[in-house]
């Protein structure tokens, strides 16, 4: 095994893949396939996945609470259960990412202008090198002051955003679902 140390420890961030978030979204199968893929190779290396669900407007355990299918956590992987929009406020997801001594951070899931962004740039603003996985986000369509702009339109906004985020001495980097890398995490005896 490529015990690789010169590249920093990943996680991957889903945010948000709940049945009552993404039946508004757009392209919720593609984007659904697409997060799945990664975690399957996620899981592959070793590289810890982090599940981040909402619980300011579902019931724990109710039908629009649970993680979408086919998408299923499994014993081991951290849940990160948050009432704000922002998967840092009030959570332990922080702790548990230095608890794993991740650097960088790959995140995906929904909603795009809302909870993956706030997330991503939080991370960023905390130290953590970012990815946003640009196919692998969703959200559904936004009005505010009289101007709508589709899923397709905030997605590109928000991917258009981090294109251009910089931060001091960290990588922040927009990428393909496919063109995301998860190295082997050496196992500790």
């Amino acid at each position: 095994m490529d015990e690789r140390t010169d590249v920093p420890k990943k996680a991957l961030i889903v945010v948000d893949m709940q049945n009552g978030v993404i039946e508004h979204c757009v392209h919720p199968k593609k984007v659904t396939a697409r997060i799945q893929e990664m975690v399957s190779r996620a899981r592959d290396t070793g590289t810890p996945i982090f599940w981040v669900q909402d619980e300011q407007d579902f019931a724990r355990h109710s039908t629009p609470w649970r993680i979408a299918a086919p998408l299923e956590p499994r014993d081991g992987e951290h849940h990160i259960f948050k009432t704000y929009r922002d998967a840092f406020a009030g959570t332990g997801l922080h702790a548990a990412l230095n608890a794993q001594d991740v650097q960088h951070v790959v995140i995906c899931g929904a909603q795009s202008d809302y909870c993956v962004r706030t997330a991503a740039q939080r991370a960023a603003a905390m130290g953590f090198d970012v990815t946003l996985v640009r196919d692998a986000h969703t959200t559904g369509a936004a009005t505010f002051e009289g101007q709508t702009m589709t899923g397709d339109q905030v997605i590109a906004h928000t991917n258009a955003y981090f294109a251009g985020l910089d931060y001091p001495k960290q990588s922040i980097s927009l990428l393909r679902a496919e063109e995301v890398v998860f190295h082997p995490v050496p196992v500790n005896d």
